[in-house]
């Protein structure tokens, strides 16, 4: 029988797995004092001039030690990102690799003007505030205190945040913009006119087969979303003529007679019988034939056909 916590993890999409998983081990190397926070930090000089290239992960992965704080962010990890994966990403995790990527990308080339050396924190801030985006129709409750819509969690954080460590909340607000340039990239334009449904955080087609993405499931879901359009640009609409078959059984003409008609050829049968019988029903064969709405035909009221046939 497996076990519910290797199950539960077995379970957690790829992006979340991996990124949890490295955020516990560093946590535990740190708390075993097998590495050392003054190791995985980032610092441009670091990096690029004494060649230390791990730092570019592992301030990422640090977290802090083990605290309430550290349990708040893997909860959000887990839940959010999860959300993300299996929700607004479903079926797209190379799409949701790539803006990650960029995302922190974006966060190291902002980290010197901000201050700061770990970006773990930041990450997670970023990626709250796109869940609470794209899940604002939901309600939270916060730390049991209060109910709130997902759309200000991110909000209600900085405020908490502020409030508990006594600071300006500078790095959390970039962080925030950081989210939402990415949001809006990812979902608000492709939606806009300008952009002529161009996806800019699209992965590359090299990390859509590593990842093994399909790369037709998204232009198959737009061509079915598309209206049929004609030939002339405008929408297609059915026309008149092609719902009338549908809308009512088609006349038979042989087994459908015309009352009027009938009541006429029996009061004229004691004076011409044979003749006037032909004649009748070579008139009504050819109005028959000749009158092209034959269902307007059979709703003329009978005192208009009697006139006419008089």
């Amino acid at each position: 029988m497996p076990n519910p916590l290797e199950e539960w993890y077995m379970q957690l999409p790829l992006f979340t797995r991996i990124y949890t998983t490295g955020i516990v081990v560093l946590t535990l190397a740190i708390q075993l004092e097998w590495a050392s926070p003054l190791t995985l930090f980032y610092t441009y000089h670091a990096v690029f001039v004494q060649n230390e290239y791990w730092r570019l992960l592992t301030t990422f992965l640090f977290l802090g030690t083990f605290s309430l704080d550290w349990i708040l962010n893997i909860y959000f990890i887990v839940r959010y990102c999860r959300d993300l994966e299996e929700g607004s990403y479903l079926n797209r995790p190379a799409d949701f690799a790539w803006t990650v990527l960029l995302m922190c990308t974006t966060l190291l080339v902002i980290s010197p003007y901000l201050g700061t050396v770990f970006l773990g924190d930041l990450l997670v801030s970023s990626l709250t505030y796109m869940w609470s985006r794209h899940y604002s129709y939901l309600f939270i409750n916060f730390m049991g205190l209060f109910t709130t819509s997902a759309a200000y969690l991110p909000w209600v954080l900085v405020a908490f945040s502020s409030v508990v460590e006594n600071r300006w909340p500078v790095v959390d607000l970039a962080a925030i913009g950081v989210g939402h340039v990415f949001w809006f990239l990812a979902e608000e334009w492709p939606r806009r006119a300008e952009s002529g449904g161009v996806r800019v955080l699209r992965a590359p087609r090299v990390l859509c087969k590593i990842m093994h993405q399909d790369l037709d499931d998204e232009l198959d879901q737009d061509a079915e979303q598309e209206p049929a359009v004609a030939v002339d640009g405008d929408i297609a609409e059915p026309t008149v003529g092609s719902e009338l078959p549908s809308a009512e059984p088609p006349v038979q003409h042989e087994t459908t007679t015309n009352p009027v008609h009938h009541e006429t050829t029996t009061s004229e049968k004691h004076s011409n019988s044979d003749e006037s019988t032909n004649q009748d029903f070579a008139s009504t064969s050819a109005v028959e034939h000749t009158d092209p709405s034959p269902t307007l035909h059979q709703r003329t009221p009978y005192s208009h056909t009697l006139a006419e046939h008089d």
